[in-house]
């Protein structure tokens, strides 16, 4: 396995770069490159196969698009962290092969960033405050 890269691991979508997206989008292209050789041209796993290799191009083609907003709407923060998410667990199973580190920088990102985290866990308790005072007392016995 080779060793960690040096690079600051992602916690937000809003840390992401192109850079990123271009490193990601070529281990997969490799990857599942390697693997469209040993498939062949020919049968339905073939056609898998390619059909997998556009997503991924489209998925990565969309993210440098949303990546050069300088200030994304809400639904655009969540496609962001949507298509890292599609990507990055894409990759994650190729992450075990032998000659690559498991632990690479593409990590698992929830939240474009802490404003969005914040408001999501105040939504949780708020969510979580309702279901309580839905439910009424405890029937007694």
């Amino acid at each position: 396995m080779t060793s960690p890269q040096a690079e600051s691991t992602l916690t937000y979508a809003a840390d992401l770069t192109r850079e990123d997206v271009t490193a990601l989008e070529t281990f997969l292209n490799a990857q599942l490159g390697r693997v469209s050789e040993v498939v062949g041209e020919t049968g339905e796993t073939s056609f898998a196969m390619q059909s997998l290799l556009i997503l991924v191009s489209d998925s990565a083609g969309f993210l440098h698009v949303l990546l050069r907003l300088e200030q994304p709407d809400l639904w655009q923060r969540a496609a962001i962290v949507r298509e890292w998410q599609r990507l990055r667990s894409t990759a994650h199973p190729f992450n075990h092969c032998e000659g690559f580190d498991y632990d690479r920088w593409w990590n698992q990102v929830q939240h474009y960033d802490a404003t969005d985290e914040r408001a999501e866990q105040e939504r949780i308790i708020r969510l979580a405050d309702e279901t309580v005072l839905d439910e009424g007392p405890a029937p007694t016995e």
